[in-house]
């Protein structure tokens, strides 16, 4: 998407919940996310590299894929666990209700900023297309931030009460997720410029994976690449999972003709999870194929553990694409 379109006529997004481009995106999707797939059991291995080359004859046992798939989501699992217990802690009913009867947004805020790691890595990042972040959340009002979480986790809770995870499993039409479109558009959920979807759904991930998917960097560049880098004929001629930042105040210091790139925040949170529960279908079944069998419980974790394998292949690029202003992707 180009940032120059937004808010214009010919935004993309006006065309990218339209029922035949939902399709044309999945088509893609689909058709390479067995691709990626197979990359990822291979990993490094020499052998697998030669028996492509067509150079050598390799005779050796085959390899335990069952075994080598344990191993990613189990590592996978292991990086989201060394994060959870963070999220749970601060935003647990006793933590929360504490500070909603001190009533002190300044203190909530504070205590934000250091112990939710979202907040934290943000507020840290050296990446130049951070500051402009840091100086608006520095100068945020603490009042708003405190009600947006309030808001959010109250959003959350409610959802998870109300929605049937067997249901929500099989879910396949972006209408059967429109209960998610308030965390995009409404003020009651939004700082603009402070809190958006990145860092919302960073924290409804980190408290509940059945359910919700961090729409971070390391899933939109990765449904970028999955979807082929195609605009399917969005208006802005740029593929919708990217956020092309072309207006020229704004553009890389060093050089006003290049653009910045960087994953399409602004992505519809409705729409992300209709992909991502797709995605994680198709996921499960080749994974079954293998005997494997993945957890539902932490649907979204083992689908954010094949997508940082994706980061991991394209990382070349996606540095090429940004002029290396990256930081390491989960």
């Amino acid at each position: 998407m180009l940032r120059s379109n937004i808010n214009t006529e010919r935004s993309d997004f006006n065309k990218v919940k339209d029922v035949d481009h939902i399709e044309k995106v999945w088509q893609s999707i689909e058709k390479n996310i067995p691709i990626y797939f197979q990359k990822m059991i291979e990993g490094d291995d020499e052998l697998s590299a030669l028996k492509e080359s067509g150079s050598f004859k390799v005779k050796s046992a085959a390899p335990d894929i069952r075994k080598r798939l344990s191993e990613i989501f189990e590592d996978g699992l292991y990086y989201y666990q060394k994060e959870d217990a963070k999220y749970k802690k601060f935003f647990d009913v006793d933590s929360m209700q504490e500070f909603e009867d001190e009533d002190d947004p300044k203190a909530f805020k504070s205590a934000l900023s250091t112990k939710v790691p979202v907040i934290l890595k943000a507020r840290n990042s050296k990446r130049e297309m951070m500051h402009e972040w840091q100086t608006r959340f520095a100068i945020s009002k603490a009042a708003d931030v405190y009600a947006i979480f309030f808001n959010l986790i109250t959003f959350m809770n409610d959802f998870i009460e109300e929605t049937d995870d067997k249901e929500f499993a099989a879910f396949d039409d972006v209408n059967e997720l429109n209960s998610l479109v308030v965390l995009n558009d409404d003020d009651d959920y939004n700082v603009p410029g402070v809190i958006g979807m990145g860092i919302k759904s960073s924290v409804l991930y980190f408290l509940n994976p059945q359910f919700f998917l961090c729409a971070n960097k390391n899933t939109l560049y990765s449904f970028y690449f999955l979807s082929d880098c195609e605009h399917f004929r969005l208006p802005s001629g740029s593929n919708e999972f990217i956020m092309i930042n072309d207006m020229r105040e704004e553009s890389n210091k060093r050089n006003n003709r290049n653009m910045l790139i960087d994953q399409n925040y602004w992505y519809p949170y409705d729409l992300f999870i209709l992909y991502g529960l797709r995605s994680y279908r198709l996921l499960e079944q080749l994974c079954l194929k293998y005997k494997y069998k993945l957890s539902e419980e932490y649907r979204f974790v083992h689908l954010n553990t094949f997508m940082s394998h994706i980061w991991d292949m394209k990382i070349d690029i996606i540095n090429t694409m940004t002029g290396g202003d990256q930081e390491d992707a989960r």
